[in-house]
């Protein structure tokens, strides 16, 4: 599982949701970076992305590495935060501190019009069950998505219910694994690991990884 590259609403805090957002340069560099190591993983069965700009953009530049385009999925997208869209938590807490939990850190997207935890773990769920019977059982797959739905994904196939709190919080242009074991529970592999970031930030900047 990715995360999509860094954009602009993630250098200045702002809540993206379902508004299409472009990487910026920092963005690409790092889905290039994420690329290089994919690349040297073998082929995948399945490489799904959201459909949103900045995953899918993520993606197109993580396909030219490993030579698999990728399949766009709806289900992947970004959960919608409603009309908070578009502001800084900053903003929201000054104006509509109510949106927020009692720890203060929290939002709460049905108060804002968005898309509630019981929602997005139902939709997680929808995805796991589409991957299943559209693309058989595959070995190895690769989706790009957001923080809050892949949050909501590994918490949901952890069995974490819509009342606990979910702590997978994936960075941007992190990779996650999540091995699908024979009893139907997961293991959680690996989590938010971007030593991608520094071990190939050397060859970006001697040129030996190009952006296009």
């Amino acid at each position: 599982m990715v995360r999509h590259g860094r954009t602009a609403a993630n250098e200045e805090g702002w809540l993206q949701g379902r508004l299409d957002v472009p990487l910026n340069e920092k963005g690409r560099r790092e889905a290039a970076l994420l690329g290089q190591r994919l690349g040297e993983a073998g082929r995948f069965d399945l490489f799904l992305s959201s459909d949103l700009e900045r995953a899918w953009e993520t993606a197109a530049i993580i396909s030219r590495a490993i030579e698999q385009e990728p399949l766009g999925e709806p289900l992947l997208r970004e959960c919608s935060w409603g009309f908070a869209e578009g502001l800084r938590r900053c903003e929201l807490k000054a104006v509509y501190p109510f949106l927020f939990y009692p720890d203060g850190t929290r939002l709460r997207a049905l108060r804002s019009g968005g898309e509630g935890e019981r929602r997005l773990l139902a939709r997680t769920r929808a995805l796991r069950r589409k991957i299943e019977r559209k693309h058989g059982a595959p070995r190895r797959a690769l989706l790009v998505s957001h923080g809050r739905l892949l949050n909501a994904f590994i918490a949901g196939a952890l069995g974490l219910s819509s009342r606990q709190r979910w702590p997978y919080a994936p960075a941007p242009a992190s990779l996650s694994l999540l091995q699908y074991l024979p009893d139907r529970r997961f293991n959680l592999v690996l989590f938010n690991d971007t030593a991608h970031l520094e071990v190939c930030g050397s060859a970006l900047r001697e040129g030996r990884i190009r952006v296009e």
